[in-house]
């Protein structure tokens, strides 16, 4: 089952904080704080096979 992240955080009303990113091959790795209303943040990682190419853009 595929999940995308703004549906997961809609569906459980949490926020997750980006704190760090990391990419080998082809998967992603975002590692943070997931905060859900009237709790403590806990520590949180995403890791995400990615199954494209990775386009960068670069806005200057």
């Amino acid at each position: 089952m595929s999940v995308v992240i703004e549906q997961m955080l809609k569906n459980y009303d949490v926020d997750f904080e980006f704190l760090t990113e990391g990419y080998f091959g082809y998967s992603t790795t975002y590692t943070g704080w997931l905060w859900e209303k009237g709790k403590e943040p806990v520590s949180a990682i995403l890791y995400i096979w990615n199954s494209g190419d990775m386009v960068y853009r670069i806005d200057c």
